[in-house]
């Protein structure tokens, strides 16, 4: 059974404060009673002391005086037992009818109303206590009646006061239980609407209070929960977008494998047959491209497909300059101004065609990146004794900030035609020697660093040095 936390906070609460109130009203409201009561008994207790000590007659003045000082009633009798003097309005035949003694008999009388002697004159009950007179003037007893009626509206005026407190602080508690369980009842159906909204996909933020609770920690867990959440569907929908295109981009480039294997075996076969062939240095230069672009091919079905194949060291100065002489053509097509600075060390790195693909996808991104009239840089140093940096730069746009975290993921692009390989496979090609791959900004132009870790290091005879 469902049982709302606004009731389990307000229930027990309650049921707590009405415990505790009933019996702190209960206890005032019968102290009140009581000195009510011991009010009334003092009273009467002054007014029969002072009967008792009189030196002074009971005429109807003074009875009418102790009458309004008391809120009793006299009967006086003399010594026939006949009654002199009466505050009461009643009969005389109801007076007549009076007995001369109570019936507690003769006696002083302290504590009226604790007697157990009730009379009854003209259908009103009165406590009775009689008096013996000792003074003389005549008199024999006095007889004094309390009404009960005036006793029980005593006590319940002491008594309604101790409720009506008791009630309306009750009625407070009630009300400001019911509000606090009502705000914290709503905050938790507010963040469990949430929680719903987040398992229907919908991550929007819980809007923060104010004031700094546990909810409000809460509400910040659920807000971090639903950015990871956000963060992971997204994730989950990449690589699944990502499995499919390298599925499709491994199966293509496998077949493109093969294609240029087979155009490479053709330009040679037809470079033996010919005589002017092996002279020929656009053929040489078109099995240069076909070979360093089945490399590519190769280093991309290694990125899809995770293929080993067999790395081999080159020197640097080496990858360099055929890299250089595979884009001057489109730099002079495109009249792009092309600065480069060669290196004259013996370095080498482990992975020599795995350089020269990074090196080529940097330069070709560069020149498309100026476009026609503009400038590229290619420039080497050593960072340390085996470090090396090549840095390739433009005077492009550049990359905005918002993506620069995302370029080197595979299959991102900016390009419309791009499928955002070239820079995943220079940054592969990086790690296979030990390196990097990052992003700088130098002097407006946007430089791409590739750092190797070189062997047999020479950087006396490097071009540049640079710390």
């Amino acid at each position: 059974m469902r049982w709302p936390i606004r009731n389990q906070i307000l229930v027990p609460f309650v049921i707590i404060q009405l415990i505790s109130l009933l019996i702190l009203t209960i206890t005032s409201a019968v102290l009140a009673v009581r000195q009510a009561e011991e009010n009334i008994n003092q009273r009467l207790k002054n007014v029969v002391t002072s009967l008792q000590e009189a030196t002074f007659p009971l005429t109807p003045d003074v009875l009418e005086r102790l009458k309004s000082l008391s809120g009793a009633q006299f009967v006086v009798w003399d010594m026939g037992q006949n009654i002199t003097q009466s505050t009461l309005a009643a009969d005389p035949a109801v007076l007549a009818a009076l007995p001369g003694r109570s019936k507690r008999g003769e006696g002083d009388v302290s504590d009226i109303v604790d007697q157990q002697s009730v009379l009854e004159i003209g259908g009103e009950r009165y406590f009775s206590g009689r008096i013996r007179w000792k003074r003389g003037f005549g008199i024999d007893a006095v007889l004094v009646l309390y009404p009960e009626q005036s006793w029980q509206e005593a006590r319940r005026q002491a008594l309604v006061p101790s409720l009506l407190t008791g009630s309306i602080v009750l009625l407070l508690i009630i009300v400001a239980s019911y509000w606090i369980s009502g705000r914290i009842s709503n905050r938790i159906r507010r963040l469990k609407s949430q929680v719903s909204r987040i398992a229907q996909g919908k991550f929007e933020p819980v809007v923060m209070t104010s004031y700094s609770d546990e909810l409000r920690e809460l509400s910040e867990d659920i807000n971090q929960m639903a950015a990871a959440l956000e963060e992971s569907l997204q994730t989950i929908r990449d690589t699944e977008r990502s499995e499919l295109v390298t599925q499709l981009t491994g199966g293509l480039a496998h077949h493109l494998r093969n294609s240029l294997t087979a155009a490479r075996m053709a330009v040679q076969l037809h470079q033996s047959r010919c005589p002017a062939g092996r002279e020929d240095e656009s053929l040489a230069r078109a099995l240069h491209q076909l070979s360093l672009t089945e490399e590519q091919i190769k280093g991309l079905l290694r990125l899809t497909r995770g293929e080993q194949r067999t790395s081999f060291p080159a020197a640097v100065s080496d990858v360099l300059e055929g890299t250089i002489r595979l884009v001057e053509p489109i730099v002079h097509h495109k009249k792009i101004s092309f600065v480069h600075e060669g290196i004259d060390s013996e370095a080498r790195v482990s992975d020599g065609d795995g350089v020269r693909a990074a090196v080529l996808n940097l330069l070709m991104n560069a020149i498309d990146a100026a476009g026609p009239q503009g400038k590229v840089g290619l420039s080497t140093f050593f960072l340390d004794d085996q470090q090396l940096a090549i840095e390739i730069s433009d005077n492009g746009p550049g990359v905005s900030a918002e993506i620069e975290r995302e370029i080197f993921k595979p299959f991102f692009s900016t390009k419309q035609e791009g499928i955002g390989l070239g820079l995943a496979l220079a940054e592969q090609a990086a790690r296979d020697c030990d390196g990097s791959l990052s992003l700088v900004r130098k002097e407006g132009q946007t430089c791409f660093r590739l750092t190797l870790s070189t062997q047999q290091p020479d950087p006396v005879a490097a071009g540049t040095k640079h710390e």
